[in-house]
């Protein structure tokens, strides 16, 4: 069995953010991204007016697709949790 963990900071505008994917932990891509970006909202790391990555840069950053990083973004927006401008 192969484990492919893929850990990545991204920068954007100033900010720092860790974000790691494990494709063998069996929990969905989109909702550990969901998870980490909770937390840096509720760490702080992340504060209202922030930038984030878009979707096409953190999906080639992280190896998965596009449809995967605007799942989770969609649903922490339904949250209320983020502003996506496009």
């Amino acid at each position: 069995m192969c484990c492919r963990c893929i850990t990545q900071l991204i920068h954007v505008y100033g900010l720092t953010m860790l974000i790691a994917v494990d494709t063998s932990s069996g929990v969905p891509v989109y909702r550990q991204i969901m998870d980490q970006v909770r937390f840096h909202i509720s760490t702080g790391m992340l504060e209202p007016g922030d930038a984030i990555p878009s979707t096409r840069s953190l999906s080639a950053e992280l190896g998965v697709t596009p449809m995967t990083i605007s799942k989770a973004f969609s649903l922490l927006e339904a949250e209320g949790l983020l502003d996506r401008r496009r």
